[in-house]
């Protein structure tokens, strides 16, 4: 398979070398660079390049006007903004200048690592939906969510990533009784760090994780979900919604309604209807 080439923007040294050392080992083609204005130079310089790792706190020329100009110059590549100061105006800003997506750090390596194999796949970069008007969290619920129980084991969870990959990217899977009312989560590396215990000199990462379900130790799910989960009901605004995932560093999000879980919420679409909901409050009449 052709080698993906990203380019990595943060002003930080030491977290661009060591990210850009961890993508490599998993074979992406890596370039570097410091400040917004190296970014546009690598690209000019490497027209091969399909997506943008970029911070948005950086001196001089931040990530967001980056992102504006590197849209501007070179619409095809995808960009992933990276920042560990998030706000709900950055986040809006991002999706409104054409990110591909918006993370939060910390973010696990897996997590970015799966996003940017997203963004670089062709259906999925070209893909753009109309956006109708929405403003609470249960009129944006993907209804795809799949159950899982306590008592199920860890290869169903494994099943269930796996299902999502290159579709609607999960990073937490939540865990409800029979009755469909939440109970926990178990978040990917969970579930990897869980076949490390099991298999400790195999040097497992997600991707050869999610190849081999056999190296996953035969446990419950509820042995390892964590308990504390986060829920927000149907009605809830979204601007409030977005300030609750950004503050406690959620990518998703459980919705419930009479305490039974509905579905789930992602960051990026919040982001997206909050910014088609300020562009038709913006327009003329």
């Amino acid at each position: 398979m052709r080698a993906l080439h990203i380019l990595l923007v943060d002003d930080e040294v030491r977290f661009v070398q060591s990210l850009a050392k961890l993508l490599k080992a998993r074979g992406f083609t890596v370039s570097t660079a410091y400040t917004g204005l190296q970014a546009l130079e690598r690209l000019r310089d490497h027209v091969d390049i399909e997506v943008v790792v970029l911070d948005i706190q950086m001196p001089g020329m931040d990530g967001i006007e980056t992102l504006r100009q590197i849209k501007q110059t070179a619409p095809a590549t995808e960009v992933i903004l990276l920042t560990g100061q998030a706000t709900l105006e950055s986040g809006i800003q991002a999706i409104r200048q054409g990110a591909f997506d918006y993370l939060l750090k910390p973010c696990g390596v897996e997590d970015l690592v799966e996003k940017i194999r997203a963004a670089g796949d062709v259906g999925c970069i070209r893909r753009h939906p109309v956006l109708w008007p929405r403003s609470t969290a249960g009129e944006i619920i993907l209804y795809g969510f799949i159950p899982l129980l306590p008592e199920d084991g860890l290869d169903k969870a494994l099943a269930v990533f796996n299902r999502y990959r290159g579709g609607q990217a999960a990073e937490t899977l939540f865990i409800v009784d029979d009755r469909q009312r939440i109970q926990g989560l178990v978040p990917k590396q969970a579930l990897l760090a869980a076949a490390l215990r099991s298999q400790p000199d195999s040097g497992l990462t997600w991707e050869s994780l999610s190849k081999n379900p056999h190296y996953q130790p035969h446990t419950t799910l509820g042995e390892i979900m964590g308990t504390r989960v986060l829920t927000v009901s149907s009605d809830t605004p979204l601007a409030e919604v977005a300030r609750e995932m950004l503050a406690h560093n959620l990518q998703s999000m459980p919705v419930v309604a009479d305490g039974i879980v509905s579905g789930v919420i992602r960051l990026r679409d919040v982001f997206q209807y909050l910014d088609a909901g300020s562009r038709q409050r913006a327009s003329p009449e």
